[in-house]
């Protein structure tokens, strides 16, 4: 592949000279390279998150090797949000498969981490940022609908299956209003507290579909100032 645009998502050491980077392509999806020889290179540096490169690579393993690359486009992410920015690059890493491919990833990942810099937006593009991510995955993620194809009501109070959608209460103990549901499908705009809401039911699908693994940065906003 020649001029393709990446981010990396993960960089990890591989022997004592090389480097491993779990990316995203544009118009390909999830991808592992191989930098061989980049950390005794004195001439060339280590590519780095957050920063869109163009690049050459080649390979048909599951594996590729990194060939060439320059800078598309200098990181722009604030330091303020990077756990946020690594939280989404954990998200791809551990939801998004290398042999499946995304042709909109990059896009979508492009346009949400750019979206870091409006703090005042910040909850509503955690949930879109999931959101789509999901559904690029090829899960079946739906809001608006309930599970017997009504349409959701505002003032009414649905459990949630990861399966199949919105559910009308009846004894779930985990439920969440009609509105909350409404405001996720984009029908309608989110209030302070349908917002706080929604993120409580956003990391319970994210927690359903990544199962058994665990989000470390998650940890990590705990300590932060960030209303995750």
């Amino acid at each position: 592949m020649e001029d393709s645009k990446i981010y990396i998502i993960k960089i990890s050491s591989y022997r004592e000279s090389s480097n491993l980077y779990d990316a995203i392509a544009k118009d390909y999806g999830k991808i592992t390279f191989i930098h061989k020889g980049i950390k005794s290179n004195k001439k060339k540096s280590q590519l780095e998150l957050f920063t869109s490169y163009r690049v050459d690579w080649s390979g048909k393993g599951d594996i590729k090797f990194l060939r060439n690359y320059e800078i598309d486009s200098k990181n722009i992410l604030d330091k303020d949000f990077y756990i946020i920015g690594l939280y989404f690059n954990e998200l791809i890493y551990y939801l998004a498969r290398n042999d499946y491919q995304i042709e909109t990833l990059y896009d979508h990942y492009y346009i949400h981490i750019n979206n870091l810099k409006k703090e005042e937006n910040l909850l509503v593009n955690l949930n879109n940022f999931e959101i789509g991510l999901l559904r690029l995955i090829g899960n079946y993620i739906i809001f608006d609908i309930d599970v017997h194809d009504n349409e959701v009501e505002e003032n009414r109070k649905y459990s949630y299956d990861p399966e199949h959608g919105p559910r009308l209460n009846s004894q779930s103990q985990q439920f969440y209003s009609g509105e909350t549901l409404l405001a996720l499908s984009g029908k309608i705009p989110y209030s302070e507290i349908r917002l706080k809401e929604s993120r409580v039911l956003m990391k319970r699908l994210i927690d359903y579909y990544i199962r058994p693994k665990k989000i470390m940065t998650r940890e990590i906003l705990k300590y932060t100032n960030f209303k995750y």
